[in-house]
């Protein structure tokens, strides 16, 4: 099966580090061919670890490339995603992938918009929770 994981940061990120990509020695023998694409880079996590700091420039230019990734999605059997494809946007991307995809949620993913301050986070999370975002893995 060929497996497009879609984690939020590369291996120097703890979250996508335990959550899924400790589990691609085991995938690949298995069988499967997993292709890794983190939405952030080591260059915008060291940012936000040093300096606690998105820059919006480089921000958006991530999102690109995973918006690039995902016209590629129908190369795969599988779209694996780690918590969301793109961060405080509404879930509107997800909705229309045409290939079979899997969420693994984190515990509570939902607080980083339920807790925020900003309205427009708390309507990102209302897309986000709704069955119509959702679709089952073949």
């Amino acid at each position: 099966m060929k497996i497009l994981l879609l984690t939020r940061y590369p291996r120097t990120g703890a979250s996508s580090r335990l959550r899924t990509l400790q589990y691609l020695p085991h995938l690949r023998a298995a069988g499967h061919e997993v292709r890794v694409q983190s939405l952030f880079d080591e260059a915008w996590l060291e940012g936000l670890y040093r300096h606690g700091r998105r820059p919006p420039g480089r921000t958006a230019a991530l999102y690109l490339r995973r918006l690039a990734a995902l016209a590629r999605a129908a190369d795969h059997d599988l779209l694996w995603i780690e918590k969301e494809l793109f961060p405080y946007l509404p879930a509107w991307v997800e909705g229309q992938l045409g290939t079979p995809w899997i969420v693994d949620y984190d515990d509570a993913v939902f607080h980083n918009y339920d807790l925020a301050r900003s309205p427009w986070c708390a309507g990102c999370w209302a897309t986000r929770s709704t069955p119509s975002c959702a679709a089952p893995a073949a």
